[in-house]
């Protein structure tokens, strides 16, 4: 990963080919101190692992696209659950016939390139579990 901008409270960070987006952003945020953030992103990636969640069997289904896949949105937020920084993302993916899936980022490895532009809050979002709704909520 490469920090390519920082103003005021955004920064501009670029992935390389081979990265895993999740865990360097995730590295990232500890390393800078970001307790809560937006972020967006565009890029290649490729064995993207997605998630939905059932919430009436409160499990999630899950899908690998082992194919290279152009990275048409990602969006997402960065908080705190017991004292740990969580990353939670979505995002929608598409290949070279146009075919397109979305859902919950658990993993991607970058193909060519990932640029996300991340917002810094000051203070900070903390998550807990919600045994209603089964996923870790914002409060």
């Amino acid at each position: 990963m490469k920090f390519v901008l920082k103003d005021k409270n955004i920064f501009v960070l670029r992935f390389d080919k081979g990265e895993e987006m999740i865990t360097e952003l995730r590295k990232f945020c500890v390393k800078q101190k970001i307790g809560a953030a937006v972020f967006s992103g565009i890029g290649a990636a490729r064995n993207v692992e997605l998630a939905h969640y059932d919430i009436d069997t409160k499990k999630y289904s899950e899908k690998t696209i082992p194919e290279k896949t152009e990275i048409n949105g990602l969006a997402g937020t960065v908080a705190l659950m017991k004292k740990e920084i969580v990353i939670h993302c979505h995002g929608v993916f598409s290949n070279s016939q146009m075919r397109v899936w979305g859902g919950h980022v658990k993993r991607l490895i970058i193909s060519a390139t990932g640029e996300i532009v991340l917002e810094k809050f000051t203070g900070k979002i903390e998550r807990e579990f919600s045994p209603e709704i089964g996923l870790n909520l914002m409060r």
